[in-house]
């Protein structure tokens, strides 16, 4: 059967259900679970400095946030579980 699940999540409340049903079902068939969240790369749009949102050092810092942020709330549920959790 299954050992190791993968459980894409965008830290939406839809991939939140999907995180939930993924561990449920790990903890079911005595699977562990991977959860993985994937962020877009910088891009800049204009060269007028003022219309950037963000500096490349800015973007990664935010998007590593919400990436922490993200795969910490999955980890979490699963290990209150009793799921084995790995994050990428």
């Amino acid at each position: 059967m299954y050992t190791n699940i993968l459980i894409p999540t965008d830290g939406s409340e839809l991939a939140g259900n999907s995180v939930q049903h993924g561990i449920a079902l790990a903890q079911r068939i005595g699977a562990k679970i991977t959860v993985l969240t994937v962020v877009p790369p910088f891009h800049m749009f204009t060269t007028d400095t003022q219309m950037l949102e963000d500096t490349h050092a800015q973007y990664t810092m935010r998007m590593r946030d919400h990436a922490e942020k993200t795969l910490g709330a999955a980890a979490h549920a699963a290990q209150a579980d009793g799921v084995a959790c790995v994050t990428a």
